[in-house]
């Protein structure tokens, strides 16, 4: 049976070599005087068709792609495919492209420890314009020359890659690191609730015990039994609110040494929170909330921090006699000026409405604050505010109040005592600083 298949298979292949062989002679064809760019093997001439065999356009003799070292997928004629594999894409539009990606990871950053947002944009956006323009690339410490570099260079993408990939990997490391430190405060929260209760626990077995003890005395009428079981109950009682006050204050040093290493991501209202759409300061709305988050940190790690109010002096003649437009300006240049005095990363500024700035100042002594203060009237008496054309330049002062918060304060109590300090500034003639008197005795 087998072999009877083979040979009707063999009979099946010879069968069209025996038909051609029968078939009749054919007249040969006339020559076309428009060939087709198609050649003997039926495929198409790379010579006479815009379309390679690769699917890619044909690049023009005239124009030659730049120079893509290190890009994997480049063709010779300098393009690349894309995934679907049916669509070219240039040399040129790759690096558009890839100046796009590096300018989303800009908009996108956030700090890195000492590397703030600002300056990781500005070092991607330093990359992205090396690609399309042909600057010098940054530097490692994210220095940027802006400089030219020589015509018909290469562009840096090794140096690109190395960029990113240590980029990615700082953030990689910091996100872990901040998580790390984030469970593990959550940790010594849930360890130290869970040894408190039992602190509390022990003791209430304690004291129920010592109690049930004195009311039997009582029932005894004993005076001598009454009167030393009252006072075993006055001691354990005693010793029972010293351990729970030691045992408070342990959990507290303990969940401060944890998140002291969170102050950054305990802070992250900053960046969340609302601006001031014309000085760029922080809102009213951002200082309610870190006002109280303030007073949470210091009650936890025991600092006391400075809160200032600012005042512009004589705002309502500005207004009136030079414009609303010309008080925005001395707004501005007033918040800038501030800014800059003020510029410690743990320095809040914002604007607390109208013509009144607010500062808080983190972990500092009074005298310490009086100095920032007046070193920032200093600047603020010394500015020139230029508005319009071929007028003087209007000068502005502003007065100040300090206030250093107290043990147990409430934020309103501590706004309130920063205000009274400034309208005894008002008060006493303005262009000053002073100080609240509660500050001043306790000093």
């Amino acid at each position: 049976m087998l072999f009877g298949r083979r040979r009707k298979k063999r009979a099946l292949q010879t069968q069209p070599e025996m038909v051609e062989a029968n078939a009749p002679a054919e007249p040969p064809a006339r020559p076309d005087p428009s060939p087709d760019p198609v050649t003997q093997s039926g495929h198409p001439d790379p010579s006479s068709d815009p379309v390679t065999q690769s699917g890619h356009p044909n690049p023009s003799p005239n124009r030659a792609a730049p120079p893509l070292a290190g890009v994997d997928g480049a063709a010779a004629d300098g393009s690349l495919s894309t995934s679907a594999g049916n669509e070219p894409v240039t040399a040129d539009r790759a690096i558009d492209l890839s100046a796009d990606l590096l300018r989303i990871l800009g908009e996108h950053a956030f700090d890195l420890g000492p590397q703030s947002a600002n300056d990781i944009r500005d070092f991607f956006e330093a990359w992205a314009r090396h690609l399309l323009l042909g600057v010098v690339p940054p530097g490692p410490e994210g220095a940027q020359t802006g400089e030219p570099s020589v015509p018909g260079s290469r562009r840096d993408l090794a140096g690109l890659r190395r960029a990113v990939r240590e980029h990615r990997t700082r953030e990689a490391n910091f996100v872990t690191e901040s998580t790390d430190r984030f469970r593990d405060a959550t940790w010594a929260f849930i360890s130290g609730l869970r040894r408190s209760l039992t602190v509390e626990q022990n003791a209430d077995r304690r004291i129920g015990h010592r109690m049930r003890r004195l009311e039997g005395a009582v029932r005894s009428g004993d005076a001598t039994k009454i009167r030393n079981e009252a006072q075993e109950t006055v001691r354990s009682l005693t010793e029972f609110l010293a351990e729970r006050g030691q045992h408070h204050q342990a959990q507290i040093e303990q969940m401060a040494a944890k998140l002291q290493g969170m102050r950054d991501e305990l802070d992250d209202v900053r960046k969340k929170a609302a601006i001031d759409p014309l000085t760029g300061l922080y809102n009213r709305a951002a200082f309610d909330e870190q006002i109280e988050r303030e007073i949470d940190l210091a009650t936890l790690f025991g600092w006391r921090s400075c809160l200032i109010m600012v005042d512009v002096d004589h705002f309502k003649w500005v207004n009136d006699n030079r414009g609303h437009p010309c008080g925005d300006q001395v707004l501005r240049e007033l918040a800038e000026t501030l800014s800059r005095c003020f510029m410690r990363s743990d320095d809040f500024v914002a604007r607390y409405g109208g013509e009144e700035f607010v500062l808080i100042l983190r972990d500092l002594t009074l005298p310490q604050a009086a100095d920032l203060a007046e070193r920032g009237m200093h600047a603020i008496r010394n500015l020139e505010i230029n508005f319009g054309e071929g007028g003087e330049p209007l000068r502005v002062t502003a007065s100040m109040g300090i206030a250093r918060l107290r043990p147990r304060e409430g934020a309103a109590a501590w706004i309130e005592r920063a205000d009274r300090a400034l309208y005894q500034a008002k008060d006493s003639g303005r262009d000053r600083v002073m100080l609240d008197p509660l500050d001043l005795e306790e000093a």
